[in-house]
């Protein structure tokens, strides 16, 4: 009995013994600081977004007048040039609008002609004192309404030559078509609305990128600034550019305000960073002769079959005359890409600089703080544990909003140091300040926070059995 009581005794005091040494341990190391130096480097500041590719000027080319279009003389990657005929509308009706305005003004002149031989007849029998002064009067202004009727009737000509001429598409500038909006035998209708039929892009060797902006970036983005961009073809390439203009007209999507930047690229040979397996164009195959529908054999302008080699005049260009210049895709960059930008904004180099994480820090969720000189603008730091997790959602010991001062340690207690916040890029922000001094250490929050022992937290806990 005596030897039971003896080793519940030993048993009890080690208990006792390890609990205080885990507890005394624990409040020693019960915050590991997490720290980081002040030093110099680049800081560069971005704005990302997503834009669309297209042409730096890109021209609809539509008709002013209804009817029939009869031919089309050009198609999808066209060259053309300004002043040549791409199209045609039936021009039926606008000839025989021309004829009836070239009769109106014929009937116009002869009846101008009489009234001027009228008038001059009258005028002599005035001047004998034959005839009225009124009639006279009434002469002249039928004189005057005839010369009026001419003029609208040559005015009238004049539409109907211009008319006629509508039914002639020509190309507007030179460029390339990279849409065709209708077909032959289509009926388009001008009375209410030009209707496009083609668009011509002036210049695929300068395109523009057309991004829009949160209203909370849009302040730092400047005329001239460069910008970077990849596209999903090409994801390993980066190509530069510059914001060409900021345009101040708003875009509002369910309560959110964006603005639309235009960025200018220059687009870059294809060849330049994909090149041709062989160094040139893929050679034609040979097409099997195998037997049509019906027994025939496929004639020399039988429509191919895909991967067959086929020739440009039996797949794509249904309206090219033969021989017609054709863009060939030789550039990197089309229209209608979907571009992922960035923006520099600004950049500083060989300036001071922190890890963005120390001036969101706050020691305050962990230990108390007594901050008697807390930074200009800032609150004072609170002084009592924060339990739980901060009601803004971001982790413990970090501030939504970054202060304007950093944390250090002096005699193993957090000390705030005022300090003024510059350019960030995220993951790094310029500091500068009195205070702030390179190589300086800095808290950026706390690696691992050990919860003092209780005797239910004790590996030892729980009683023993007898």
């Amino acid at each position: 009995m005596k030897r039971t009581t003896w080793l519940v005794s030993v048993v009890a005091l080690a208990v006792v013994a390890g609990a205080a040494f885990l507890l005394l341990r624990g409040n020693k190391d019960e915050i590991k600081w997490r720290t980081a130096k002040v030093d110099k480097g680049s800081i560069t500041q971005r704005i990302t977004a997503t834009g669309t590719l297209n042409a730096l000027i890109q021209v609809p080319v539509g008709t002013q007048v209804s009817g029939v279009v009869v031919s089309l003389t050009a198609d999808f990657n066209s060259l053309v040039k300004k002043g040549q005929v791409i199209g045609q509308i039936d021009p039926t009706a606008w000839l025989n609008s021309l004829k009836d305005a070239e009769a109106a003004v014929q009937r116009a002149r002869d009846t101008m002609l009489q009234a001027e031989v009228d008038y001059k007849r009258n005028q002599m029998l005035w001047k004998q004192k034959l005839l009225a002064d009124a009639d006279l009067d009434a002469k002249d202004l039928a004189l005057k309404m005839a010369r009026g009727s001419y003029e609208s009737a040559k005015a009238t000509l004049a539409n109907a030559k211009t008319n006629l001429g509508y039914c002639t598409i020509k190309a507007p500038v030179d460029g390339v078509v990279v849409n065709r909006l209708v077909d032959v035998g289509q009926t388009v209708a001008a009375s209410f609305a030009t209707p496009n039929v083609f668009t011509i892009a002036q210049d695929l060797s300068r395109m523009k990128v057309s991004a829009a902006i949160d209203e909370a970036d849009i302040g730092q983005v400047r005329v001239g600034q460069r910008a970077f961009f990849t596209v999903d073809s090409y994801p390993d390439k980066q190509f530069k550019g510059v914001v060409s203009e900021v345009q101040l007209n708003p875009t509002i999507t369910n309560n959110v305000v964006t603005y639309n930047v235009v960025m200018e690229v220059t687009n870059e040979p294809r060849t330049a960073f994909v090149p041709a397996a062989d160094g040139g164009a893929r050679p034609e195959r040979p097409r099997p002769e195998t037997a049509a529908p019906g027994g025939r054999k496929p004639g020399p302008h039988a429509p191919s079959q895909p991967g067959t080699g086929a020739t440009l005049e039996y797949t794509t260009a249904r309206y090219m005359p033969p021989g017609s210049p054709v863009y060939k895709g030789d550039l990197a960059l089309f229209p209608g890409m979907t571009a992922n930008c960035t923006i520099v904004t600004n950049r500083k180099e060989d300036t001071l600089r922190v890890p963005s994480a120390a001036l969101r820090f706050n020691p305050a969720a962990f230990v108390t703080i007594e901050d008697k000189k807390p930074a200009p603008g800032a609150a004072p730091a609170a002084g009592l544990r924060a339990a739980g997790p901060n009601p803004s959602g971001t982790a413990r010991g970090m501030v939504a909003k970054r202060d304007d001062r950093l944390w250090v340690l002096a005699n193993g207690k957090p000390k705030s140091v005022p300090c003024a916040a510059g350019v960030s890029d995220g993951s790094f922000t310029e500091v500068s300040g009195e205070a702030v001094t390179e190589g300086m250490l800095v808290l950026t929050g706390v690696d691992d926070f050990k919860k003092a022992l209780n005797p239910s937290a004790s590996p030892l806990g729980g009683g023993l059995r007898h």
